[in-house]
């Protein structure tokens, strides 16, 4: 919105219009009279009635009015006063705008750029009395201009010049909320913030830094190529909202000669005051760093260092549009091949590839994080041809060194260890083991994988001893289609006497099972066609007696009878599907199913800030038979699962909410057959 604060020229014209009036108090709509002639003899009219009354000192009066977006003027009188303050309040009780004069006669002029609904706060700062508040609309504001309106100075029609080197200062206040950029948080189909317009002419391609700070709101900053109403001129990663912090916003960014619109807005509906400064830098034209992009050779490392003043000339589909400083590399395919794309950085690094250099439209794909932010990958079957690799930064001014890797591969695979029964690799248990199927052909086929599945790896496991097993992945490329098959024989297809777990990324999803002695096959399976990826697969084996007496121990559930109990110094054991993995203590119970049933089991902390969860598995010590997992019903104090289950006996859990979460809680279950 726009805030035109108390004039002290309008406020004097009016005082004089009204000083012949005062003295008693039948003198109030004198002196009204005399200032309404003056306001209309300036374009404004009187909007709806004067309100009347009067206030001991030090009280207040509020008066709620719903404002268009025009400007306003609200003079209030005062009889027996000799100070009377009036302020316009906002929805959120905030001051927009105030007389700051000390008289018996207050005069604020306040012009908003949307309507919505303010408070008008009359007070008696010293003395009381009776006292008189009119609402007047229409003229000009109290500096003599047009009221701020669509062609006002910050929108498109009429936006600010700026020019490199140049800070500025302004209050989006006086802006109009008609546009929103890509990342501003604007609700759809409404409207959001206002913002402040600005127009920066290059005249030959540069890179420009565009730092804003807000004063005490959450502001965003974006850039638009071509017409300025257009949203979709806004260019690639030219918006930000955040800037190490809510009161920081930058964008970096390569543009081309002609006039581009800076736009400084509030994320959702904040405004308030900034400053912006733009620099800009020469840059080399997009056409000239292709030509001069570097090789990259296949199955060959490279490394560079890159450094905060370095230009940020390309922006991707991910990793924040990647803003930081970038380099380009030429990679030649001869064939259609497995492309395995690695980058290490010092910083939180992105990496993408395309196959036209100058156009991001021709992006293929793009990665910023892979096991963490320091790893970036990407693994993709490309046609034949000519690409072009990009190494850049997830944050403008990011700065370190980099290893850059784009290794290739049959599309059928290739030799790698493990890749047939026969070559299996040993798994020491506790041991994790640094895997990749990149290479690897499609050899065996799970259980728990369809007809077209991806690449497999193999591995030996040797139980000494009746152990339970648990394997799972600290890190996947293949996310939720990566497959863990555990299997007797390794020949067949599909595998006989094989047990497998899907998805199973982090040691609350493993493969968790009761294994008798013997040698085992661990089969790593990509589980996707033409999917393939880095892997880190951990183990542990452990004695089942423990787990085998815990279940088997466990009490009875009863149906429609309510238990209590307590997980407060017990020991985590099982996981679960949902619950943040449930990694916090837990107990068991049994529960008979005689028939087909619908079984409802619930459960309700009783303890101030535990946040319980419930599952049910079909075979206690056998994660892949989990029938049901629950965390909050509700709200965080109740957990509830609801099932159709075959007969059989079923083990129930209560469980935390992730890890060193317990306390006490009562149980119920109800078995309806069907």
């Amino acid at each position: 919105m726009t805030i035109h604060r108390s004039n002290r020229a309008l406020t004097g014209m009016l005082l004089s219009a009204a000083v012949g009036c005062a003295g008693s108090s039948g003198a109030l709509h004198t002196r009204f009279s005399a200032v309404h002639n003056t306001l209309t003899t300036m374009g404004v009219s009187q909007l709806g009635p004067i309100s009347e009354g009067s206030l001991a000192e030090g009280a207040t009066a509020r008066f709620p009015v719903d404002l268009a977006a025009r400007c306003h003027t609200f003079v209030a009188f005062g009889d027996g006063a000799r100070d009377v303050e009036l302020n316009v309040l906002d929805a959120n009780n905030q001051r927009v705008a105030g007389d700051t004069t000390r008289d018996a006669q207050a005069t604020v002029q306040f012009c908003p750029t949307v309507r919505g609904r303010y408070t008008l706060a009359l007070r008696m700062a010293d003395g009381g009395g009776g006292y008189l508040l009119a609402n007047w609309q229409g003229g000009t504001n109290a500096s003599g201009g047009a009221a701020a309106g669509a062609d006002g100075p910050g929108t498109c029609a009429n936006a600010i010049p700026i020019t490199p080197g140049q800070t500025v200062t302004g209050d989006t206040r006086r802006g109009q909320a008609h546009h929103d950029g890509s990342c501003v948080g604007a609700e759809e189909g409404e409207a959001g913030a206002p913002e402040m317009v600005y127009a920066l002419t290059l005249e030959r391609r540069q890179q420009v830094t565009i730092a804003v700070e807000q004063a005490g709101f959450d502001g965003t900053v974006y850039v638009r190529s071509g017409a300025c109403e257009d949203a979709a001129t806004e260019a690639p990663g030219g918006c930000n909202d955040d800037d190490g912090d809510t009161s920081h916003s930058r964008v970096v960014i390569a543009l081309d000669p002609g006039t581009h619109y800076i736009f400084v807005d509030g994320f959702a509906r904040n405004a308030g005051n900034f400053s912006m400064t733009v620099s800009a830098a020469d840059v080399p034209s997009i056409a000239d760093v292709c030509q001069s992009a570097a090789a990259l050779t296949p199955n060959t490392a490279v490394t560079g260092t890159l450094t905060a003043q370095e230009l940020n000339l390309f922006q991707a589909r991910c990793g924040n549009n990647a803003r930081g400083p970038d380099r380009v590399y030429r990679l030649e395919v001869p064939q259609e091949s497995r492309l395995q794309l690695h980058q290490e950085s010092d910083y939180d690094g992105v990496v993408y590839f395309r196959r036209a250099c100058a156009e991001a439209s021709t992006e293929v794909e793009c990665n910023d994080d892979a096991e963490d932010q320091q790893h970036a990958r990407i693994n993709a079957v490309v046609p034949a041809g000519t690409y072009f690799v990009f190494t850049d930064a997830f944050q403008s001014g990011a700065q370190g060194s980099y290893t850059l890797q784009a290794d290739l591969a049959p599309v059928a695979g290739g030799n790698t260890a493990g890749d047939t029964c026969a070559d299996a690799q040993l798994l020491t248990p506790g041991t994790p083991v640094d895997g990749n199927t990149f290479q690897a052909r499609d050899d065996i086929r799970s259980p728990c994988a369809s007809a077209t599945e991806g690449y497999d790896v193999v591995y030996r496991l040797n139980v000494t001893a009746r152990s339970r097993v648990k394997l799972w992945f600290d890190s996947s490329d293949l996310r939720e289609q990566g497959t863990i098959t555990v299997a007797r024989a390794c020949e067949g297809a599909p595998l006989t006497e094989a047990t497998c777990r899907p998805g199973a990324l982090g040691e609350a999803r493993a493969f968790d099972q009761v294994l008798d002695p013997g040698n085992y096959y661990v089969i790593v399976d990509s589980a996707a066609p033409r999917r393939f990826g880095r892997f880190r697969l951990n183990s542990r084996v452990e004695s089942a007696a423990e787990v085998e007496r815990l279940c088997r121990t466990a009490p009875l559930l009863v149906p429609g009878r309510t238990v209590t109990g307590t997980t407060v110094g017990g020991t985590d054991r099982f996981q679960a599907s949902c619950a943040g993995g449930a990694r916090s203590p837990e107990n068991l119970y049994r529960l008979v199913v005689r028939r087909r049933s619908a079984v409802r089991v619930s459960v309700t902390s009783t303890t101030n800030g535990y946040d319980p969860a419930v599952f049910i598995r079909q075979t206690c010590a056998q994660s892949t038979t989990e029938r049901g997992c629950n965390d909050d019903a509700g709200d965080v104090q109740h957990s509830q699962v609801e099932a159709t289950l075959e007969p059989g006996t079923y083990t129930v859990f209560v469980d935390g909410y992730a890890n060193t979460n317990s306390g006490t809680y009562s149980l119920e279950c109800q078995v309806t057959p069907q």
